[in-house]
């Protein structure tokens, strides 16, 4: 009996970390992550849709913003608008798991780009 216990003990001892790590590093296949990024020499009013679609505003935010978040919001339409507080150009991008899918080169004093969620 007492080699029964210690066998189960060491096969416990070694599934339960196997499953551990298989299930916590799964990735949601549903879920991406959005990032949007801001470039410039001056402070810009940022505004974007977040992973609620709904609308943030963001006053006097550094001449190299970034923001993410994680969504499940397939087809949420993205939206990033920038304007620069002094009239210098800015520009924009927006990344979908890394993968850049939006930009506005930086040749005004204000941007509007979007994408949509796949």
């Amino acid at each position: 009996m007492k080699n029964h216990i210690l066998l189960f003990a060491i096969i416990f001892c070694l599934a339960v970390p196997i499953t551990f790590f298989t299930f916590s590093c799964k990735k949601d296949s549903n879920s991406h992550v959005v990032k949007y990024t801001i470039q410039g020499t001056a402070k810009s009013t940022v505004t974007y849709t977040d992973q609620n679609g709904n609308i943030q505003t963001v006053t006097n935010a550094d001449a190299n913003w970034t923001t993410s978040f994680t969504s499940t919001n397939h087809g949420l339409l993205l939206k990033l608008t920038a304007v620069s507080v002094d009239a210098s150009n800015v520009g924009g991008k927006i990344f979908i798991d890394d993968n850049q899918t939006a930009q506005s080169n930086g040749n005004a004093s204000s941007i509007a780009i979007s994408d949509t969620l796949p």
